[in-house]
């Protein structure tokens, strides 16, 4: 955690530090002016001198531009190292910490170029739970290969954990997995050394879009598997030409459950041509359920 206790004023941090299980901590919610609120085993509270409360009114409140002084602490003062991701709404930190963005846009043409005045930042908090995605692990080997597979969740349900520990996994087994850390949140790469268990035979691609990392993998790494988090329409192209190919493909993608994801048209053409076999659906409620074939619908 020491990297979370580097971006927060101490105030905040001596808290959690004296009166919390910072294991359980996965969100810290910075807004100019208003409470300060975390998520803590899942549940959403106000950060209060006792630690965690309901009560808004005994929750510590950020200060005027404490949203700035996370942001200049995390790229060490030097906005313009982290100006690419900071127009994208993120600033990625070792430990696989990623920190959410808001702000107001400057735009040129249809494009944003920077983010200026900033008012809040979401400090997600990675959590390794090694075997957790154990069901789906055995739900996807098939005669000695690996099905193509995407995990349907709405955020915050630990979709980002569950491929994690997927990619260990089957990279463990002995598959060779080309794991694209668009983000970087999944491995956390320092000086290209993954900082979290992604297992002994994955080769990480960090901060590129989808279709440079697949274009890239399928050309020169010759990889088993790619495995990549939250898909996107303009992702599709990139998924089919890597199936056409002979090699799996493992994504993520935000929606309720399979239903939800098969009637958004932007995905229309994954589901036309069945590119994935297999499904795993997470909420909050139930937790993992894996599908196969037709069993999602």
């Amino acid at each position: 955690m020491d990297e979370l206790f580097k971006l927060i004023p101490d105030r905040f941090a001596d808290i959690i530090v004296a009166r919390l299980n910072v294991s359980k901590l996965s969100e810290v919610r910075i807004r100019n002016r208003l409470p300060v609120r975390i998520c803590y085993g899942g549940v959403y509270y106000y950060l209060s001198v006792g630690g965690i409360s309901k009560d808004r009114q005994s929750a510590l409140v950020a200060g005027e531009k404490e949203a700035e002084g996370v942001i200049l602490r995390a790229c060490e003062h030097s906005l313009y190292t982290i100006a690419d991701t900071v127009k994208r709404g993120y600033i990625p930190v070792g430990g696989g910490i990623r920190v959410g963005v808001c702000g107001s846009s400057v735009v040129s043409g249809e494009k944003t170029v920077s983010v200026k005045d900033f008012s809040a930042v979401n400090i997600r908090i990675p959590h390794e739970v090694k075997g957790c995605a154990a069901p789906l692990y055995y739900s996807l080997i098939s005669n000695g290969g690996i099905n193509n597979a995407l995990i349907i969740s709405p955020p915050g349900c630990g979709k980002t954990t569950v491929l994690r520990d997927l990619c260990r996994l089957v990279s463990d087994s002995g598959k060779n997995v080309l794991l694209c850390d668009e983000k970087y949140e999944l491995a956390s790469c320092v000086d290209g050394v993954p900082t979290l268990d992604v297992g002994c035979n994955t080769d990480v691609v960090s901060g590129a879009d989808k279709p440079h990392a697949f274009t890239l993998g399928i050309a020169y790494m010759r990889p088993d598997v790619i495995m990549t988090d939250e898909l996107f329409p303009s992702d599709t192209g990139a998924v089919l030409t890597a199936i056409h190919s002979g090699i799996s493909v493992v994504s993520t993608v935000h929606a309720r459950d399979f239903r939800d994801f098969s009637i958004k048209p932007e995905f229309e053409r994954l589901v036309k041509t069945n590119a994935f076999s297999v499904f795993a659906v997470l909420d909050k409620s139930m937790g993992l359920k894996v599908y196969t074939g037709s069993e999602a619908a």
